[in-house]
């Protein structure tokens, strides 16, 4: 409870002190002369929101990009199918810098966002959910951080809003030391600290993305984007350690996300194994296929994913003890949310 207070609490304070400082959102003469030196030098930010039939949600994530003291954007909407309640919001908004693009049929979470980078023309790209919000500071704070370091995907700290309370992600900031793959998935204990990096905090340089896309033929696009952009292309992840981004976590909202079924996680572990140390591989076996196919109450998978785990992957015991009690439990147990990885896994947690 102490740390869900003082992450409520940091939140509040950052967004007083941001407000005080720009007064009312509209920067000092002196601070417009210092931010124009400041946004020549580092160019144009590209904002892509996907959505779909949650105009309520997006509108309040609108405002927050449009609520960033870096002014130099521009917000790509990526509306993934026919929706005239989020055009008709939409049409509502006058500042110049929204841009809409609606797919004529659903592309999922990852489609929708490659959509937005294709017509993007930042140099910066930046991702957010359109239930998710941003900071004041955000994109600011991210690109001073970037300026003193190498080509990075930059990332920033989450207070993670649930219906049970707020907390702080990551709790152990990634140092680029560590296989990406098994801070995110693999723990000494179930009480050892969480990786996390949630793709609302993304901000990268557009000429690191390349011809790299999210992937929309599996169920964790997040992860996928992440694990290729970091072991493929040896991208370094940095992280601003303050709170940037409020993530939100809704058990009973739908989401662009495909939630995907245990055999479709199962086929996309095989797939990046060769990108997984062994810790990492039998982790996702046993974390992420397992729970989802005993959710499902698929039986029979539970003697393949553990044969798995073991024959081709180096799991924790207590992963194989926490794999078995999923199975134990009762079904409804199963579905509980934990928000952990690389995008907050919605009904899987690790």
């Amino acid at each position: 409870m102490r740390l869900m207070s003082a992450c409520a609490d940091r939140f509040a304070r950052d967004a007083v002190r941001a407000t005080a400082s720009c007064g009312e959102n509209r920067p000092t003469a002196t601070q417009i002369a210092s931010s124009d030196v400041s946004e020549a030098h580092l160019g144009l930010v590209s904002v892509i929101i996907p959505t779909l039939q949650r105009p309520t949600l997006l509108k309040r994530a609108l405002e927050s990009v449009f609520r960033q003291s870096w002014r130099e954007l521009e917000v790509i909407v990526v509306v993934d199918g026919p929706d005239p309640d989020t055009i008709a919001v939409l049409q509502t908004i006058e500042d110049p810098r929204l841009r809409v693009v609606q797919n004529p049929r659903s592309l999922t979470a990852a489609g929708a966002r490659n959509a937005g980078v294709d017509l993007a023309k930042g140099e910066w790209i930046a991702f957010l959910d359109d239930d998710d919000e941003w900071m004041p500071e955000k994109l600011a704070k991210q690109l001073a951080y970037a300026k003193s370091r190498d080509p990075a995907l930059i990332t920033c700290l989450s207070c993670v809003v649930t219906s049970g309370g707020s907390f702080v992600r990551p709790q152990v900031i990634y140092d680029n030391l560590l296989p990406i793959d098994e801070y995110l998935f693999d723990r000494r204990s179930p009480f050892a600290s969480r990786g996390f990096i949630q793709t609302s905090t993304y901000l990268l340089p557009r000429a690191l993305c390349g011809d790299l896309r999210f992937r929309d033929d599996n169920p964790h696009d997040d992860w996928d984007f992440l694990l290729r952009l970091s072991k493929q292309r040896a991208v370094r992840v940095e992280t601003v350690p303050e709170i940037l981004a409020r993530i939100y976590v809704d058990d009973a909202r739908p989401s662009l996300s495909k939630s995907g079924t245990w055999l479709a996680s199962l086929q996309w572990v095989e797939r990046m194994r060769p990108l997984l140390t062994s810790r990492a591989y039998g982790s996702l076996c046993l974390g992420v296929v397992g729970p989802r196919a005993a959710k499902e109450r698929a039986h029979r998978a539970s003697l393949l994913v553990l044969y798995r785990a073991f024959r081709q992957g180096s799991p924790r015991l207590w992963r194989a003890a926490a794999f078995l009690a999923v199975w134990l439990a009762p079904n409804g147990l199963t579905r509980r949310r934990t928000p952990d990885g690389a995008g907050i896994e919605r009904g899987i947690g690790q």
